[in-house]
Order: structure tokens, then sequence, then C-alpha cells
């Protein structure tokens, strides 16, 4: 269906390429930084040039993102924001600099938990062939230690949204674009994460819809009581922006150019 994202369990690749959940044991490495207390993430200096053109993608970003951060990315279209988010969970290279998690560098072996930890949703979603339920019960399949579907904590979620749970035995491919959506990030905050990256993810979506999903992300971030959970919001609706985020960054051709705290 036309500006729908279904795709046969062969293809479950997605996984790493699209909203970028994967699963393993705990990070594998040791290499600690002296960095107390350390943000959740630290950006450093990361540079990415087109391999084709040799346009600049990314000029020298420094960025840190710390517990509680509601962060509002903005900027022109191909100013570099998705490139950013992109960059940050390691699924574009780039030519140098670094991303650290929690005060440590990222190595391989720490890539799928990192990504557990920190994920990102971009505008469209990708759901598996099947029902809602498979959807959600899907990741929790997969290779994690401590972590189980929860239907009770999904049924809660529903119930905020003003959503049956007779939505769980809906065909994926039979919801609308905000219901898919909705259910993308279902599946990412069932999992707990620390961080959300919000790549445009409500521009597809009609004004009911964004509602919906703006008081999804408003309940995940709140839960938490310690306010250890961050975001960043891509957007070019300044209305939103302003609701969801309490701090900007402007980015303009490859470059952040402008950082604020607001009241």
């Amino acid at each position: 269906m036309a500006g729908r994202s279904v795709v046969s369990d062969r293809d479950a690749k997605w996984i790493e390429t699209e909203i970028v959940i994967v699963f393993a044991p705990q990070f594998e490495s040791e290499k600690e930084y002296i960095l107390s207390p350390a943000p959740l993430i630290q950006v450093f200096d990361l540079v990415r040039r087109d391999a084709s053109s040799g346009r600049m993608l990314l000029d020298h970003i420094n960025l840190e993102i710390n517990p509680g951060d509601r962060v509002g990315l903005v900027g022109p279209s191909g100013s570099g924001k998705s490139s950013l988010l992109r960059a940050i969970v390691k699924l574009d290279r780039v030519d140098s600099g670094d991303v650290l998690y929690r005060g440590r560098r990222i190595e391989r072996n720490d890539v799928p938990e990192f990504r557990r930890e920190v994920i990102y949703l971009s505008q469209r979603p990708a759901l598996l062939r099947g029902t809602v339920r498979e959807n959600l019960e899907m990741p929790f399949g997969l290779k994690i230690a401590d972590a189980r579907f929860e239907q009770d904590s999904v049924a809660v979620w529903l119930e905020r949204l003003k959503q049956p749970l007779q939505l769980l035995d809906q065909t994926a491919d039979n919801l609308s674009g905000g219901e898919q959506q909705l259910v993308a990030l279902l599946r990412a905050i069932a999992l707990e994460p620390r961080v959300l990256l919000l790549d445009e993810p409500t521009a597809s979506l009609d004004a009911a819809s964004t509602d919906r999903f703006e008081q999804l992300v408003a309940a995940w971030q709140s839960g938490d009581e310690e306010n250890a959970r961050a975001l960043v919001w891509t957007s070019h609706d300044e209305n939103q922006v302003g609701r969801m985020t309490n701090r900007n960054i402007a980015m303009h051709e490859a470059r952040l150019v402008e950082s604020v705290i607001d009241a």
C-alpha cells in the first residue's frame, strides 16, 4: 500500500537499518573514560563527507545530551539533522570523530546493546507482516537478557492513548500511517531505552495522530522517576518544538550554529 512500510519476515534485517533495535549481552568492552558524572551521549568532532560528491554532511560536530534533556534539533532540510542522528547510532560511518555513551567509547561489540538503549525512530516506520501483538513481541524473541514482552504494560500505554486493546490483534498492513507510527513507538519504549532519537516522527501524521504520538513520548519520559531519560526531536514545526523540547539546537550547512536552553 502506498505510504506504508510493511515488510516480509525474510526482510527482518530492517531491525538494524531502520528503527535500530538490536539485542546482545551487556557491553563487553571495558575501556572506561574518566568522566564523572558522564552525560548520556557525547559527540566529539564528528566529520562526514558524501562519498561521491565530497559534500560536507557533518562539519566538526560537538554535542552533549544529558539526562532529562529534551533536545529540539532544528534547521532547513539538508542541513544535516538526519545525518547527525544516524551517525550517533552508528548507522552511517563518519570520516573522523567519536561518540561516547555514558562516558564510554562504543566499541564494535558494544553496538547492539547501545542500539537497544539509544533508539532511532524515523518518519516512516517499518513493521513486519502479522499482527500488532506479533510486532511488539518480536524483539523479545531475540537474544536479550532480563527482558520480556509485558502485555499489561502495553495495555496501560494503549489506555493512555484511548486505543482499544483489540488493536493488538489487528494486522500491521491494515493500520493507518498514524497507527503504524504509534506501534513503532510502542515497540521502542517497551524496551525501556534511555534515549529516543526522533527524526521528523510526525511529519506525515494528521493532527490527532500527532497529538497521540506526543502524549506517548511525554508519558515515556515522565515515567522515569530518576529523570534519566532523554530525547532528541527533529521537526520543522516550531510549535511542536516548543511543546516537546527544553533545549534547542540549530543546524545549518552541516554545522551546529546555535544552542539555546529554553526557560
